[in-house]
């Protein structure tokens, strides 16, 4: 059954969401607690933006962090993981800058690293990854080691979006500083903040993740951590405004006029989710997914891909029967399929050019609710 009743949250009770990876879903008193910091800018805007904001901001940074196993001075709010990802390299790449980073990573992060690397007149290699069937944690390592090279530079997932794998970022930092002593490695780590404990890893630099999915923060919400000195000297915002002299991450809090409303409330997603005992939101989840994507594999008569050893807590994608390679569309037209015939919001991925069914699990779902995709694959068009 349920951690936590769906009640809890403004989701349609009629829908199966099963998606909570992608987009999260706040909760009912979170939305209430944004809107009370709406409420009191609006009584006010000039008193609020000049004289209590900047307070308001280091408090909710100081609130987070701790909850990461930071300090407030390490931690700066953005938007989107992927926003600060972008402005984690662009801190530190120049002309003639060397980045890598991986063929598996994050699609919207690497068409960002291109768009940089052109204008910067710097030199993007983008590493071959091993598929989800042949990816171990040992091979996961020595595909970025063997062909880091000269690269300065180092873009990772921490937890990959299309395949749900666990990458072992310390393993590989620790790998590459072998090789590579002085490279600049940031970790998108999107998914990480809610199913990793601790969830920042040893020996990187940047460190990125969205408080909006697994925290269930209002959106958009995400920690820019710097975990290295020199990362903390020189990251900067993509446009420097107000505070720019201040340095990180002061120099993150005045981008123009903004609602920052998403940041200010995430220490209140932090204390719903604190109502039940960490542990116990951690066995329910993985328990949850792992029993649906079993379920699920069994049904359709197909093996999970991912090593054991590289399973994201909270996350599974299950193939489709047939080894069926969906075009971006076809993947689209699943999806719908899923919300028309079973009321269930689902994800479809290709990792390896594989497709399947991304699972994931949160406080709000039960195995059963993953029984209605049983049906899902003769549903769709061969």
């Amino acid at each position: 059954m349920a951690l936590a009743p769906l009640t809890e949250w403004s989701i349609d009770s009629s829908v199966r969401y099963l998606n909570h990876g992608s987009f999260g879903a706040v909760p009912r008193e979170v939305t209430a607690a944004q809107q009370l910091i709406r409420e009191q800018m609006e009584r006010n805007p000039n008193e609020f933006v000049r004289s209590h904001l900047p307070t308001m901001l280091r408090n909710a940074r100081a609130r987070c962090a701790a909850q990461l196993g930071t300090v407030e001075e390490r931690l700066a709010f953005v938007p989107n993981a992927s926003q600060g990802v972008i402005a984690a390299a662009a801190a530190v790449v120049r002309r003639g800058t060397k980045v890598a980073t991986t063929t598996t990573n994050y699609g919207g992060v690497v068409l960002g690293l291109r768009a940089l690397a052109q204008r910067a007149d710097a030199h993007l290699i983008e590493l071959p990854a091993f598929p989800p069937t042949s990816a171990t944690p040992e091979t996961c390592v020595a595909e970025i080691a063997e062909h880091i090279g000269d690269a300065d530079v180092l873009v990772l997932d921490h937890i990959v979006a299309t395949s749900a794998q666990l990458n072992p970022v310390a393993d590989i930092a620790r790998a590459v500083r072998t090789v590579r002593p002085d490279c600049f490695i940031v970790v998108d780590a999107a998914h990480a903040v809610g199913q990793l404990h601790p969830a920042i890893p040893t020996g990187v630099d940047a460190w990125i993740s969205n408080f909006h999915k697994w925290i269930a923060s209002p959106r958009p919400s995400a920690a820019l951590v710097a975990v290295s000195d020199r990362a903390a000297r020189v990251l900067e915002p993509l446009a420097g405004s107000w505070n720019a002299e201040l340095g990180f991450p002061l120099s993150f809090d005045a981008q123009g006029t903004s609602d920052l409303s998403a940041y200010l409330a995430t220490p209140a997603a932090f204390d719903f989710l604190a109502r039940w005992p960490r542990e116990a939101r951690d066995r329910h989840c993985r328990e949850t997914v792992s029993a649906a994507a079993d379920m699920l594999a069994q049904a359709w008569g197909v093996r999970l891909p991912t090593h054991p050893r590289l399973q994201a807590p909270y996350m599974r994608v299950v193939p489709f029967p047939g080894e069926r390679r969906f075009t971006t569309q076809e993947e689209n037209a699943a999806i719908v399929t899923a919300r028309q015939q079973f009321r269930a919001e689902i994800a479809v991925t290709s990792p390896g050019g594989i497709s399947g069914v991304r699972l994931s699990a949160f406080l709000y779902n039960d195995v059963a609710d993953y029984e209605c995709l049983r049906d899902l694959p003769r549903l769709l068009p061969r």
